[in-house]
C-alpha cells in the first residue's frame, strides 16, 4: 500500500519559509551556487547519463559543455532556545524534480548540563558521512562525492524520527567523547533499486524529496508482461513497516572521528506498488573516520557493506554490494590565497546472487578523482577536478556489441559561490 505521496512537499516547505522570512528575525540562511565547463570523454558513445536513461555513471554527457550544477538553499528557523526547522531547498536543471527540498525536519537540543540529548523529526540524512560536511551536505574536498555518498545522496531519504544521546568529554574533563545514534523510519522501500540496475555512480546530484529517479531500460529484454519501471520512487512506503538504523560516534579532541552505523529498511522483499515497483530489503553496515594529521591536513575514510532482495531468488533481485573510499587532503596559503588539494580513490561492486538469469546485475569498478580549489574570498572559490571511472556493468551486454567494461573520464573547471 502506498501511505503517502509526497510532491506538495516542497511547495509546503517554500510557502513556510515565506513566511517565516516576512515574520520572524530569527531564520539563518546560508546557500551555494556552483557550476563550471565540464569535458566528459567517454570510451563507447552511448554512455549517457542514467538520468537520461544511459548505462553511464557520470552525471554529464559525452562532449564540452558549460552546466550548472546546482544551487542550495540552508535554512534554520529558531522555534525557541531549543528546537528550531531546518531545511535545503534544491534547484538543478537535469533529472524529474529541479525544484525540492533535500531536507526538510525539526531539530531539538534540550539543555542539560553533563548529557548532551538531540532529536529530529522529519526528513534528513543519516550521519554516516564525514565527507559531506559543508552548505546543503556537499563536501568540501571535491566537488563530486565519493559513491558512497554520491548513493545515499540518490536514494537514502526517509521520513523518520532520530535520537542521539551524547556524553562530551570536555565537559566531563576527558579527551574522549561518545555519541550513541537511534532512528525509526518509513519512506524507503525502493532502496538499492540503483545500486542493483545501474550500480555505483560518482556525482554531486542529491535527489529532491519524492523524486523519482530514472535509469536505462533494462527491462525491455525481459521474457515478462509487465516489468519493473525504469526509476525508483524514492520515498514511496508499500509494506508500511518501520526501518530502523542505530550508530556510534567516537570523537578523540578534535582530532579523530570515528562512525559506525547499521542500516535496515526491514521492507518486504514482495510488497508491490501498482506501477509494478517493489519494496527491497535492505540493510548495510557503514564505518568512517577523519583523522587530522594537522590544522592543514587530514584524512578520511569510509567503508560500506550491504545486501538487497527484491522477489524470490528465481524471478526476483539478490544482491550483495560494497564500496570504500580514501581521501587526502591538504591545505596551504601561498600567495595570500588559501589552497585546497584533495585525491579520493573509490573502489565498489555489486555481486548478484539471485538465479535470474534475464536481469544479470554484477558490477565493479574504481575512480580517482585530483581536485584543487583556491579560495578566492569568503564568498567565491575555483577549482579544477579531474575523475576517472573505470567499470565493468554485466547488465551493459544485454544490448547487442555493448561490452560491459568501460571507462569514463571528466574534467572540470568550477566555480563556487557561497553565502
Amino acid at each position: 500500500m502506498t501511505l503517502h505521496k509526497v510532491k506538495w512537499v516542497p511547495l509546503t516547505a517554500l510557502l513556510l519559509v515565506t513566511n517565516m522570512t516576512l515574520a520572524s528575525s530569527s531564520v539563518q540562511f546560508a546557500g551555494q551556487a556552483q557550476g563550471g565547463v565540464y569535458h566528459i570523454n567517454n570510451e563507447s558513445n552511448w554512455l549517457d547519463p542514467w538520468l537520461d536513461n544511459g548505462t553511464g555513471l557520470l552525471r554529464y554527457d559525452d562532449g564540452s559543455q558549460l552546466r550548472f550544477d546546482h544551487a542550495l538553499l540552508d535554512v534554520n528557523w529558531e522555534l525557541g532556545v531549543t528546537t528550531s526547522f531546518k531545511s535545503t531547498l534544491q534547484y538543478n536543471l537535469d533529472g524529474d524534480d529541479r525544484f525540492g527540498l533535500s531536507e526538510a525536519y525539526i531539530e531539538s537540543k534540550p539543555i542539560s548540563q553533563f548529557y548532551k540529548h538531540q532529536f529530529k523529526i522529519g526528513y534528513f540524512y543519516p550521519e554516516f558521512s564525514l565527507e559531506n560536511a559543508s552548505i546543503g551536505w556537499t563536501s568540501p574536498y571535491t566537488f563530486n562525492f565519493s559513491a558512497i555518498n554520491s548513493w545515499v545522496a540518490e536514494e537514502v531519504r526517509p521520513l523518520g524520527i532520530e535520537w542521539q544521546f551524547s556524553r562530551p568529554g570536555r565537559i566531563h574533563g576527558s579527551k574522549h567523547s561518545y555519541t550513541l545514534v537511534a532512528s525509526a523510519y518509513q519512506q524507503n522501500d525502493g532502496l538499492a533499486s540503483l545500486l542493483s540496475w545501474r550500480g555505483w555512480a560518482v556525482h554531486q546530484r542529491q535527489s529532491s524529496i519524492g523524486e523519482k529517479v530514472h535509469f536505462a531500460d533494462y527491462f525491455q529484454f525481459m521474457p515478462v508482461d509487465n516489468p519493473n519501471p525504469t526509476y525508483v520512487d524514492i520515498n514511496t512506503e508499500t509494506d508500511g513497516h518501520i526501518g530502523y538504523y542505530v550508530g556510534s560516534h567516537y570523537q578523540y579532541l578534535r582530532q579523530t572521528d570515528v562512525r559506525f552505523y547499521i542500516y535496515d529498511n526491514l521492507a518486504s522483499p514482495f510488497g508491490l506498488e501498482p506501477d509494478m515497483q517493489y519494496s527491497w530489503r535492505t540493510k548495510f553496515v557503514s564505518v568512517s573516520a577523519l583523522h587530522k594529521f594537522s590544522k592543514s591536513s587530514r584524512v578520511l575514510f569510509q567503508y560500506m557493506d550491504g545486501s538487497t532482495e527484491m522477489g524470490d531468488r528465481i524471478k526476483g533481485v539478490h544482491n550483495d554490494f560494497k564500496a570504500l573510499y580514501l581521501l587526502l587532503h591538504h591545505s596551504r596559503k601561498m600567495g595570500g590565497l588559501k589552497h585546497r588539494f584533495s585525491v579520493r580513490y573509490d573502489y565498489f561492486e555489486v555481486t548478484d546472487k539471485d538465479d535470474n538469469m534475464f536481469d544479470p546485475n554484477d558490477s565493479s569498478g574504481n575512480n580517482i578523482t585530483l581536485s584543487w580549489r583556491q579560495i578566492l574570498n569568503s564568498g567565491v572559490q575555483i577549482g579544477v577536478e579531474v575523475s576517472r571511472i573505470d567499470s565493468e556493468n554485466s547488465n551493459r551486454a544485454l544490448w547487442a556489441s555493448w561490452p560491459p567494461k568501460q571507462a569514463q573520464v571528466s574534467l572540470a573547471g568550477i566555480v563556487q559561490y557561497n553565502f
